[in-house]
């Protein structure tokens, strides 16, 4: 029995490996066990969803990866652990079968190769029990992820976006004037690097699309449809723009400013003609992805971008390549769509999009006047005399007036503030601090033209997270020294009562309803 159990662990590591290889190979992008991850993904209701971001953050997609291995190849071992190499065997043609459905409902994924790889993986597994030992087919499977793990790097370095050279801008961004930036150590840059910019989106992974063949279709109520190659689309606007997750915690890392470069959804528009009749833009990605966001926002400061370029490249494959929407003050799952491909006019009660399916409300969320501490951390432990608290603010489209800082529960007191880049950007913000030695809390608060920063302890549902951001620091005479235990602490405290107010808000929805 213990040998028929290796032998169903095998198959399944080469099943697993082969779909792999040749989903690279094809250039899917997504193998069959992938594309059942984003199945699970699709079919999370909302409630779940938020704690797992909450407790996981971006860890959330390796566990469902490394969970799906797992159960992969623990239903391949038991099945032939209880019923032999036939029990096995079948087990595997379920699987087979259940990646063979995930990949076909995958719509960025070309038909006939995701079917050809499907096909082929789901074959390799009954196919191995029989034919192979366990360790000739774990060996196998081994090679097999090597090749596709390489072929993967290979074909990154020269993906097609890499040759892309943007344009100058009609409308660039002036150099940011020197007093924008304040010279402090651990404060945010004021623009992300791509790099550490976050990423977040329910792909599963992110779908490469060639710029080469790729067109954006402008669609519905509209006058003159319009189909718009890449090339048409370079070289008209660029904007510094911050945006922002919904997920975003108070004192969240889920948000950054990057510098964007693309043409302004009105040109668009304009160009198409909407039809008096439509009120809504319905956005919708390669691989099934939609938001939306109301035409009124378009005449109240909000000033959408179609998006190809970030800080001076093209887009990478995980920020939305070849083209993303981008609607600085709106968080980022309501109309943020990467991988656009399609832009319907149509009428808001006729528009649902991926996340109103999952409970989230119709209408955008605007995101909130909003402050962060970055300097110093949560649990720092720093050295008696002067000290700088800093860290950024941010009130897209509108911009930041003005930035307080209250200690030990004290009076509010303004800090000194950066240049503004612009109004959909965040600010740099300092204060100068003279502590006593002791345990101190610290609660930043931000203003907009329209007001305060909202108090209280909201979570991310429904309208993004609400509250101060609030840091504990320790001044201690002996000087400044890292205390691990207490950025662990402090780190999983914050995680677990995230999750506890992300579960408790969609209690109260279900309550109200």
């Amino acid at each position: 029995a213990l040998d028929d159990a290796f032998t169903g662990v095998g198959a399944a590591a080469l099943q697993i490996a082969i779909g792999q290889l040749l989903a690279v190979a094809y250039g899917c992008t997504s193998s069959p066990l992938r594309a059942v991850g984003r199945w699970i993904i699709d079919l999370t209701p909302g409630p779940l969803v938020d704690v797992a971001i909450a407790l996981l953050k971006s860890a959330d997609k390796p566990v469902i990866l490394w969970t799906l291995i797992l159960l992969w190849l623990s239903s391949a071992g038991l099945a032939g652990w209880a019923g032999g190499p036939v029990a096995a065997a079948a087990a595997l043609v379920l699987l087979g079968a259940l990646g063979l459905a995930a990949s076909l409902r995958r719509p960025e994924l070309p038909r006939l190769r995701a079917l050809t790889v499907a096909v082929a993986a789901a074959a390799a597994g009954p196919g191995a029990v029989f034919l192979l030992s366990p360790a000739a087919a774990l060996g196998a499977a081994a090679v097999m992820l090597l090749v596709a793990s390489a072929v993967d790097a290979v074909r990154r370095r020269s993906a097609p976006m890499r040759a892309v050279k943007l344009p100058v801008a009609t409308a660039p961004l002036a150099t940011p004037i020197p007093g924008a930036g304040l010279p402090v150590p651990g404060i945010t840059p004021l623009f992300t690097p791509t790099g550490r910019f976050y990423v977040t989106d329910v792909t599963f992974p992110p779908p490469r699309v060639d710029p080469h063949t790729w067109s954006l279709k402008v669609t519905g109520l509209v006058a003159r449809p319009l189909r718009l190659s890449f090339e048409a689309l370079l070289g008209m606007a660029s904007v510094d723009a911050t945006l922002i997750c919904v997920h975003n915690p108070m004192g969240g890392d889920r948000i950054g400013t990057a510098r964007w470069q693309g043409v302004p959804l009105t040109t668009l528009l304009e160009r198409a003609g909407v039809s008096g009749a439509a009120d809504h833009v319905l956005a919708r990605s390669v691989d099934g992805y939609s938001g939306g966001i109301p035409l009124s926002l378009l005449g109240s400061g909000f000033e959408p971008l179609v998006v190809y370029g970030m800080n001076g490249e093209p887009l990478r494959p995980e920020h939305g390549a070849p083209v993303r929407l981008l609607v600085p003050g709106i968080y980022g799952y309501d109309a943020n769509v990467k991988w656009l491909q399609r832009l319907e006019l149509t009428r808001f009660e006729l528009a649902r999009d991926y996340w109103e399916r999952k409970g989230w409300p119709r209408d955008p969320a605007r995101v909130k006047t909003q402050s962060r501490i970055d300097v110093p951390a949560a649990a720092a432990v720093v050295a008696c005399g002067p000290q700088v608290v800093a860290g950024v603010a941010w009130s897209p489209p509108l911009g930041v007036t003005r930035v307080e800082l209250s200690v030990d529960e004290g009076q509010w007191q303004a800090c000194e503030l950066g240049d503004e880049l612009s109004p959909s950007s965040w600010r740099h913000w300092q204060f100068r601090w003279d502590p006593s030695p002791g345990r101190h809390v610290l609660r930043v608060r931000a203003w907009s033209p329209e007001g305060v920063q909202v108090d209280g302890d909201g979570a991310p549902f429904p309208r993004g997270a609400a509250g101060h951001h609030v840091v504990a620091t320790t001044v201690a005479e002996a000087g400044a020294r890292r205390d691990a235990l207490g950025e662990f602490t402090t780190a999983l405290r914050g995680r677990l009562h995230l999750a506890w107010v992300s579960a408790r808000a969609w209690r109260s929805r279900t309550s109200d309803t």
